[in-house]
């Protein structure tokens, strides 16, 4: 067990104001993040070391790419604001693994429990917004429908995970019902049509992965589609627009000709990261003038950092299924429950990613980070070594 020099409530008091705050506030999030990292660097050395894992190193690799990726950028002056723009991820991922491996069980639950009570009250939030007409998609008070939406995915397999455990408490039982219905509404009425198939999916492995019941499933279903059906009632404008332009892309069509037009162009380190306004070719072809990024994360690890960032992107999805699936052989059924919570979660992320940015987002890198480091948390420390 990793030791802290801190009374323990301390560290375990600003994980949960993190788990709760990721689209509440940014700044909030910002805040406690920081405050972790600053927490850890006064650690012994001894314990950190301790700390480190597979993925730490992983993300590490991906981080050292992404500077030589600078340093060799056709735009500098653009590409050196990812320095300080993606900074906290790659200090959150040390804290935050550190501080929930100190952790006994049961404060890693409590953790589990007020990251998904915090899905639960943001969806919530982006749904009133919804149904008041304040937002033509649901969204969160402080990110946009994407962002708002990909981090209610990052839930969906985590609250899934719970059911079973809980089958003999009806009213805990009732409450991940309502809860997973409420997360999947506000997914629904962010309008995102890849992020509803991906939610729809993970619901549905959750059901083969024996980590939820049918019963439960339908019941959320049913309680999803009527908060849907009475909020497109409240607030049909949006999703008029969609039913009326089913096989509208967004713009994406235009993307995918810009990424045959430079895919050969720089392939080792590429452009550097944030130049998409620079060398996108068909910029004027655009319906929507703010565009900037690529709404694809693959597209942009690949433009940005080449080949080798690309490699090292899917390193680290890599070495997080690698030891979560050798971990399940091994652990007891509610670990094991979990972790699959978690790999579901993680299969979410790496499939928005075709359709938005996520490990360089502010909100959802950090998320990222802090539900891979609770599999981590729960694997270590057997599986999860270097």
């Amino acid at each position: 067990m990793i030791s802290t020099r801190y009374e323990i409530r301390i560290p375990f008091y600003f994980l949960i104001l993190l788990s709760v705050s990721f689209v509440l506030s940014i700044f909030a999030m910002q805040l406690f993040g920081a405050a972790l990292v600053i927490l850890w660097l006064f650690e012994k050395n001894s314990e950190k070391k301790k700390a480190i894992d597979s993925f730490i190193i992983a993300v590490l690799i991906y981080g050292l790419i992404r500077i030589i990726s600078i340093i060799f950028s056709e735009y500098p002056d653009e590409s050196i604001s990812a320095l300080y723009r993606e900074a906290l991820f790659f200090l959150s991922i040390f804290p935050i693994g550190f501080y929930l491996k100190s952790f006994d069980d049961q404060k890693k639950k409590i953790i589990i429990y007020s990251f998904i009570a915090g899905a639960v009250i943001n969806s919530l939030i982006g749904i009133i917004q919804f149904n008041l007409g304040l937002v033509s998609r649901a969204e969160s008070l402080s990110s946009g429908y994407m962002v708002f939406s990909i981090y209610l995915l990052s839930a969906l397999g985590i609250v899934s995970s719970l059911f079973l455990l809980n089958k003999e408490d009806k009213k805990i039982n009732w409450l991940l019902v309502s809860g997973n219905a409420i997360i999947l509404s506000g997914i629904v009425a962010s309008l995102g049509r890849a992020n509803l198939a991906i939610a729809l999916l993970i619901l549905f492995s959750s059901l083969l992965l024996k980590l939820i019941d049918i019963k439960s499933t339908t019941l959320i279903i049913i309680l999803a589609a009527i908060v849907s059906f009475i909020s497109f009632q409240n607030n049909s404008g949006e999703v008029t627009q969609r039913i009326e332009s089913p096989a509208s892309l967004s713009d994406r069509d235009i993307i995918f000709k810009g990424a045959v037009e430079l895919a050969w162009e720089h392939p080792v380190l590429g452009f550097g990261p944030r130049t998409f306004k620079e060398i996108f070719p068909f910029r004027e072809e655009f319906a929507d003038k703010g565009i900037s990024g690529w709404h694809n994360h693959i597209f942009q690890v690949y433009f940005e950092s080449g080949l080798i960032g690309l490699a090292a992107y899917l390193y680290i999805f890599v070495i997080i299924f690698k030891t979560g699936l050798r971990a399940v052989k091994t652990l007891n059924d509610e670990k094991k429950k979990i972790v699959k919570g978690i790999l579901l979660s993680v299969s979410a992320l790496f499939l928005a990613s075709f359709f938005s940015s996520v490990i360089d987002t502010p909100v959802l890198s950090i998320v990222f980070v802090f539900i891979v480091s609770i599999k981590n948390s729960e694997i270590y420390p057997k599986q999860s070594g270097v």
